[in-house]
């Protein structure tokens, strides 16, 4: 099979270079309109390019933001994502694709999903990448994608991630409305987005401890948290990691769980979500990092972090250090950092401010511009 695949790529990687490219632009990620396409496809309007292309898993998918005249839905693994993958002139990528090297003639782009606070490709052991730019946030952050990719760090540009643009301009009003129409603004609304442990992607892999509950805790009280959430009139909305293994959660009063569908039947996107959140729960999701943009508090619950670190292992160490936030091991200690949170208490902020500098040179958005001006500047 490992043959077969080799022999595949090869003969893409072939086809791609003699093949005569078109003014064509491809975006393709998982998931399918994940946020770094959407500000790269919004910032594409006032581009010349003939025509977008938009990789999806499902031909069912609705994105949601209007697409304009000129772009083309086409299917993953279908004969037109193959067909335009080595006929576009330009791709921009959040995973990774089935060319592994860019060819002289093509130029691509690897927006990847976030500083990546876990280890990733050559770290892990993997392959690394051959695009033409990697997009990343600062010198610090840089260094680690040189590391994780094995690509020079000539190839790299601080641009920032196009997807925290999404969150920047987010209005809290206008965003709750969409997702729950009729329903008053609470006082406080909470994100948690956990990464994933165990997974059907990537060959079964398994991070860390695996949890039977979408909150990675082994003593947590959905219950006991849902009632000091009504109690302070707040709403927590939790998102599953995409390629996590389904857990099984009921919705309560104030605690809500939500995926992409979700997203999608709203017309909404995570980073718009992201971007009305007073604040984050999280564990080592790259978003911990981005929201810190927004200067509002993070709380991390990571009962496993040190079988974490055996298993899959952290690009900056000790971890702990460029955390945004003190680690919770426990519902107790979850329990005291989100009291302090609803009393509008925000102890980190020096912390974040300092790891903000240090993980971001462009704090105030325009990254999907900057990383377009890289990209087309010399052809338009």
């Amino acid at each position: 099979m490992t043959t077969l695949v080799n022999l595949g790529r090869a003969f893409a990687y072939s086809a791609a270079r003699v093949l005569p490219k078109t003014h064509t632009v491809v975006l393709r990620g998982f998931p399918s309109f994940e946020d770094n396409l959407i500000a790269i496809y919004s910032a594409l309007a006032a581009r010349s390019i003939d025509r977008v292309v938009w990789v999806v898993e499902e031909p069912s998918e609705k994105p949601p933001i209007r697409l304009r005249e000129g772009t083309r839905l086409v299917t993953k693994g279908s004969y037109l994502d193959f067909y335009y993958s080595i006929t576009a002139k330009y791709l921009f990528l959040t995973h990774g694709h089935f060319l592994l090297s860019t060819p002289p003639n093509q130029v691509s782009v690897n927006l990847w999903h976030g500083i990546p606070f876990k280890k990733i490709g050559r770290s892990m052991g993997r392959k690394g990448r051959s695009d033409t730019f990697i997009v990343a946030t600062s010198e610090f952050t840089r260094e680690i994608f040189s590391q994780s990719f094995g690509m020079s760090k000539d190839s790299i540009f601080v641009t920032g991630q196009a997807r925290t643009d999404r969150f920047l301009t987010a209005s809290k009003d206008e965003i709750w409305t969409l997702a729950f129409p009729g329903l008053p603004v609470p006082k406080k609304i909470f994100l948690w987005l956990p990464t994933y442990r165990d997974t059907t992607f990537l060959g079964g892999q398994v991070d860390g401890a695996v949890f039977a509950n979408p909150f990675n805790c082994s003593d947590f009280s959905e219950t006991a948290f849902n009632k000091v959430l009504k109690d302070n009139d707040a709403v927590c909305l939790l998102k599953p990691h995409p390629m996590a293994v389904p857990k099984g959660q009921s919705d309560l009063s104030n605690l809500r769980f939500i995926d992409e569908k979700w997203l999608q039947q709203r017309r909404l996107s995570l980073y718009q979500l992201l971007g009305v959140a007073d604040c984050l729960i999280s564990d080592i999701s790259s978003v911990i990092a981005d929201f810190m943009l927004l200067k509002r508090p993070i709380i991390l619950l990571f009962e496993d972090i040190e079988a974490y670190e055996k298993k899959r292992g952290f690009s900056f160490n000790p971890i702990t250090d460029f955390l945004p936030a003190s680690v919770s091991r426990d519902f107790k200690e979850f329990s005291s950092e989100l009291k302090l949170v609803l009393a509008g208490e925000d102890s980190n902020a020096a912390r974040r401010e300092e790891l903000t500098r240090l993980f971001f040179e462009h704090p105030a958005g325009d990254a999907a511009e900057r990383i377009l001006d890289r990209t087309l500047g010399d052809t338009e």
